[in-house]
């Protein structure tokens, strides 16, 4: 194999390597929880990177949370406290 191909091989597996690491669930691990004021908390500062933080307060109202929560039940799952599929019930 020749310097060229052997390159491209290399950063052909790291751009799979890449690719797998954002895809992981790794950070499911670890929850945030939201009570019902808005509030975040958090066992320890390592979250999933790949997913915005939100809370309830950064929304208006709760159809708002509940279309960003229906979205991606994994990155906003912190939307829903009590874990019955509703984000932030206390909006109206």
């Amino acid at each position: 194999m020749n310097h060229k191909k052997i390159t491209q091989v290399i950063l052909s597996l790291l751009a799979i390597f890449a690719f797998a690491v954002s895809c992981s669930e790794s950070g499911d691990s670890i929850e945030s929880t939201v009570t019902n004021t808005g509030s975040s908390s958090s066992p320890s500062s390592n979250s999933n990177s790949n997913c915005p933080t939100k809370t309830c307060d950064d929304f208006k109202s709760q159809a708002d949370a509940q279309k960003t929560f229906e979205s991606n039940k994994k990155c906003y799952k912190n939307l829903d406290g009590d874990g019955n599929g509703k984000a932030c019930e206390h909006l109206k």
